[in-house]
Order: structure tokens, then C-alpha cells, then sequence
């Protein structure tokens, strides 16, 4: 089965509609954390994942923007987006990302933000680190996101899959990062999908959001 992994949307509607639109014929698409935070659209991410039957785990900005909860690790524009955030979204938004699971495992893969010895803060960056996480799993491969960075990492014959983020890339490139996973054969695929980078950055100062979170898309830091 080919299943499109994403990660690390930040509530940008019109990137998330590129991949989506990028996207071969797919039979799952999993999301590994925060979908919301830094971006102009939460509801509108929410709603549209939610229509296409995405599966999801929670990340740190889906539970900041649902409970409050982590702010005060939060960089001051991170945290001012995840308070405009949980004003915007509804009870029921709210209560649809308090639900998110911590992990998920779909098949030979467990499901993570960050990592499984600590899934919603730390920061996969190394081998070493990648291994951690696979020494925990029940599954023999993981996907996670957080870094915001496409990076695949192998132990053996098991595999740590990082798609980068779709929203706010980190690696130089700002154009949205996913990638497509074939559950057969487990090999990965990392792919980019172009979009109006513009349109997000005028979103974003007409929500009222700091600019900064503007300025760094066309980056791609």
C-alpha cells in the first residue's frame, strides 16, 4: 500500500493543499503531529485532514493550542500563535486534538511526533537518537516528525522516517516537504510540492500573527 506521510502542517492551508494535490493514488495518509500552531488557518488544516481520513498523532502545538498546555516552552511568536490559536478553534477543534493519541501503530510502523522516549518534545537529530526510538517500538519501523527536517535514518533493517514539515520547512527549501511510504517493500520516498508562499505570508499578518512567522517561509528556515 503507498501511504503519504506528513508532518508539521502549522495551519498552512495552501501548502497542505499542494501536497495533497501533489499526491499519487494513496490509501492512507498519516500525519505525525501539529497540525496547527505558527500558521493563518487552523481550522481549515483540521477540517480538510479530517475529510480525507487522515490519521493522526498528537505534536506539542496541537496540545498547546487545545489545553494550553507547554506555552511556556514555546518561543514568544510560537506561543503568541498557539494562544490566537486556541481563541480561533472551536470547543469541539479543541477537543478533536486533546484526543490525538500520543502514538499510533499502522502495521509495521509506530506513529510519533517526536520520540518514543519522549513524544512530544525531543528532537530526533542523530543515529544515536534514531536508534532510541526503535529500541522502544513494538513495531520494526517508526515515522515521526518535529524537526521540521526530511531525513531517514536505518538500524539494520529498520527504519526512523522523518518527511519534514509541510508548513514551516526548516532545510532551506521552502517549499512543503512529505513524503510516500510503500508498506510493502518499506522503501521511502521524500518529495517537495511548490505553493503560494505569498498567499500564506499575507494570511499570516492579516490574522494578525506575528510577521516573523511570514518572513521565514520564504526561507525555509
Amino acid at each position: 500500500m503507498k501511504v503519504a506521510l506528513l508532518s508539521d502542517i502549522h495551519a498552512n492551508l495552501a501548502a497542505l493543499e499542494a501536497v495533497l494535490a501533489a499526491l499519487p493514488e494513496v490509501g492512507a495518509i498519516w500525519v505525525m503531529g501539529d497540525t496547527v500552531g505558527y500558521g493563518p488557518d487552523p481550522s481549515d488544516a483540521i477540517a480538510l485532514l479530517r475529510e480525507r481520513e487522515a490519521v493522526l498523532v498528537a505534536g506539542n502545538h496541537d496540545i498547546a493550542a487545545a489545553t494550553g498546555r507547554g506555552t511556556a516552552k514555546f518561543n514568544a511568536y510560537a506561543a503568541a500563535a498557539a494562544e490566537k490559536h486556541r481563541a480561533w478553534l472551536s470547543a469541539e477543534e479543541r477537543d478533536h486534538l486533546a484526543g490525538l493519541p500520543l502514538t499510533r501503530e499502522a502495521g509495521a510502523f509506530t506513529l510519533v511526533h517526536g520520540s518514543l522516549r519522549d513524544p512530544v518534545w525531543e528532537y530526533v537529530t542523530s543515529q544515536p537518537q534514531a536508534e532510541a526510538t526503535l529500541a522502544l517500538a513494538r513495531t520494526p519501523h517508526c515515522c515521526n516528525g518535529h524537526t521540521h527536517v526530511p531525513r531517514i535514518f536505518r538500524s539494520g533493517d529498520r527504519m526512523l522516517a522523518n518527511p519534514g514539515s509541510v508548513g514551516q520547512p526548516r532545510d532551506g527549501d521552502p517549499r512543503a516537504a512529505y513524503a510516500l511510504l510503500d508498506t510493502d517493500t518499506h522503501a521511502v520516498t521524500l518529495a517537495r510540492a511548490a505553493y503560494d508562499v505569498a498567499e500564506t505570508q499575507r494570511r499570516i499578518r492579516a490574522r494578525g500573527l506575528p510577521h516573523f512567522l511570514a518572513d521565514r517561509l520564504a526561507l525555509g528556515f
